[in-house]
């Protein structure tokens, strides 16, 4: 029987879900697995805050739009990780995770790569010379670039022994907090569907795992190679339009004070740390962060925005109620009938 860890990060609730279909796909081959959010193990806003990797739309938001007029000191992704340094808080992690024989690293993808937080949660890491197999997953909203290989390329220079990666597009929910009504059943119909379809991904993937490990003649091929095409164009595209996109329709903080009722809801859920108080007890950001949305979200007054294309705007409420959703508009349908 193998023995499987499955470690994530997730902004919206969508790579926990996707991290949940693994899971069981997993255990209907009786493999033991384990399943541990990053946030439950490490202080992430602190472990990120000592060395804050950034990404360059991050990084050019803080030259072209500052929030402030004191700068972050902010890494790019070469510095980080030519300085990436194994922290001592996690040396154990070396000798408890040689237990399993698979690892699955899995985040959602910003501008093609992981979530700043698991790319320092990965930097951080000790040097596994055991070449335990490990795997990325990742989840976004259309196309994931080169985001596989730099995964392999960072979990290859941390000694592990990389051996593929799954990814599937859910719901755009990024696209959520700009638009004016946002129909949960709906999305949550699409959600129903494109879980069934990461299901097929993840069967076809486990099949090629267990011919890994038990010497059975099986080869592996993307069953979306449709999508690593995509990912060629939307790469210029990137380069080119989503900066403008960015900069236009995104990057800021607002908040309307009459709405807040200062829970601090947004202060505790940010896994950068970046968001405080101010001297009323107000939340502000200082500095532009990897917009991973769940300060907007999390906001149980709506009194939160970025910028004015996301000031009384929709909010995604997370893949359970989306479900919710979807299974009570079922249900309502067929008693009407």
């Amino acid at each position: 029987m193998l023995k499987v860890l499955l470690l994530y990060f997730s902004g919206t609730g969508i790579t926990r879900h996707f991290t949940s279909l693994i899971r069981e796909e997993m255990e209907k081959r009786d493999y033991a697995c384990d399943v541990i959010d990053i946030e439950e193990i490490t202080d992430l806003p602190t472990l990120w805050q000592k060395k804050p990797v950034a990404l360059r739309y991050t990084i050019r938001a803080e030259t072209k739009h500052p929030l402030s007029k004191y700068p972050w000191p902010y890494l790019d992704l070469r510095e980080a990780i030519k300085s990436a340094k194994p922290n001592p808080a996690f040396a154990g992690m070396a000798n408890d995770w040689s237990e399993y024989d698979l690892i699955g690293f899995g985040s959602p993808v910003y501008a093609f790569r992981p979530a700043p937080v698991m790319i320092r949660f990965i930097l951080d890491l000790p040097f596994f010379n055991r070449r335990i197999r490990v795997f990325s997953f990742a989840t976004h909203d259309g196309a994931q670039g080169d985001f596989e290989t730099f995964m392999k390329n960072i979990l290859t220079m941390k000694g592990f022994k990389y051996v593929g990666h799954l990814d599937q597009s859910f719901i755009n929910s990024a696209a959520a907090v700009m638009l004016k009504n946002f129909d949960y059943a709906k999305a949550g119909r699409v959600l129903i569907k494109k879980s069934f379809e990461a299901r097929k991904k993840i069967f076809i993937f486990l099949e090629y795992i267990h011919s890994l490990f038990y010497g059975i003649s099986y080869r592996y091929r993307n069953p979306n190679p449709l999508g690593s095409l995509i990912g060629i164009p939307w790469r210029f595209f990137y380069s080119y339009g989503i900066d403008f996109f960015l900069n236009h329709f995104l990057f800021g903080f607002g908040i309307h004070k009459e709405e807040c009722i200062q829970c601090m809801a947004c202060v505790q859920q940010c896994p950068q740390g970046l968001i405080e108080l101010d001297a009323e007890g107000y939340p502000i950001r200082h500095y532009h962060c990897m917009y991973c949305l769940r300060c907007l979200n999390w906001c149980p007054t709506d009194a939160l925005y970025f910028s004015k294309a996301t000031d009384g705007k929709a909010r995604f409420p997370g893949p359970d109620v989306l479900l919710q959703a979807a299974l009570e508009k079922g249900l309502d349908k067929r008693l009407r009938k």
